[in-house]
């Protein structure tokens, strides 16, 4: 995988782990405050356990998910905002932005791009212009 796709991924886990610190706080100091029956108690840690499980798993699913290639073709270059169209991508057209001046200055309407995204988030992991890798 990129390294892009994998910083965001890092921080999804990261955000899950914030949650579940966040969680346990709430649990601890409303618990010890308040004193309430023990099966609530335990009615909320265990709703916690499995929404931290469901997130972990989430993330883990995302982390191992397959990709694919697409091959699209550039309907418009917009060179100023260093944005293409393409069509192909899915349904309707598609914005991909574009950091290689200079490769954004070769692209023509008609050209063919290979995009490679993952299959659930639609996350593009490269883009491949003529034999030429694309920045991120």
């Amino acid at each position: 995988m990129n390294e892009k796709v994998e910083e965001k991924l890092k921080k999804q886990l990261l955000l899950i782990v914030l949650f579940i610190f966040i969680i346990g706080i709430q649990a601890a100091t409303r618990y010890l405050v308040y004193h309430p029956p023990a099966w609530t108690t335990v009615g909320y840690m265990i709703g916690c356990i499995i929404l931290c499980t469901l997130g972990l798993l989430t993330y883990l699913d995302l982390k191992k998910q397959e990709q694919f290639i697409t091959i699209g073709q550039i309907v418009d270059v917009k060179k100023n905002k260093n944005i293409i169209i393409v069509k192909g991508l899915g349904r309707g057209n598609s914005k991909v932005l574009i950091k290689d001046s200079p490769i954004l200055n070769m692209m023509q309407p008609n050209d063919l791009i290979e995009i490679t995204r993952l299959k659930y988030t639609k996350m593009i992991t490269k883009k491949v212009y003529k034999d030429q890798e694309i920045q991120l």
